[in-house]
C-alpha cells in the first residue's frame, strides 16, 4: 500500500475525528473555503476545524493560500489524484453526505 493511501486510511478511516476530516475534504472538493466558512457549513466550532485542518495540512491532503484569517484551503494535487480512493472508502458506508 502506498504511503499516501496509508495516511488517508489512518486520518480518515482509522482515527478519532476521521468523519469530520472526511466532511472537510468533501466540502473542499466542491469549493475552496476558509476555516470560518467550513465551520459554519459543517456546524463545527472554530477550534475543532483548526485542529482537523492542521492534521490535513501536515499530511499534505490539503494546501492553503494566504495568511492567518485570510487562509483559503484547497485539496492538494495528490488528494485530487486519489479522490477515487477517498470516495471508495466511504461509498460502502455512505458516511459523506452528497450535496443536493
Amino acid at each position: 500500500m502506498a504511503k499516501f493511501q496509508q495516511i488517508l486510511y489512518w486520518l480518515i478511516g482509522g482515527s478519532k475525528g476521521g468523519l469530520n476530516r472526511a466532511r472537510i475534504l468533501h466540502s473542499l472538493e466542491k469549493k475552496p473555503m476558509n476555516s470560518n466558512a467550513l465551520a459554519k457549513k459543517l456546524c463545527l466550532d472554530y477550534k475543532t476545524i483548526q485542529h482537523h485542518l492542521t492534521l490535513l495540512l501536515e499530511n499534505q491532503l490539503i494546501v492553503a493560500t494566504g495568511v492567518k484569517y485570510g487562509r483559503v484551503f484547497f485539496l492538494s494535487p495528490e488528494m485530487k489524484d486519489n479522490w477515487g480512493l477517498f470516495k471508495k472508502m466511504f461509498e460502502e458506508k455512505n458516511l459523506v453526505e452528497e450535496e443536493k
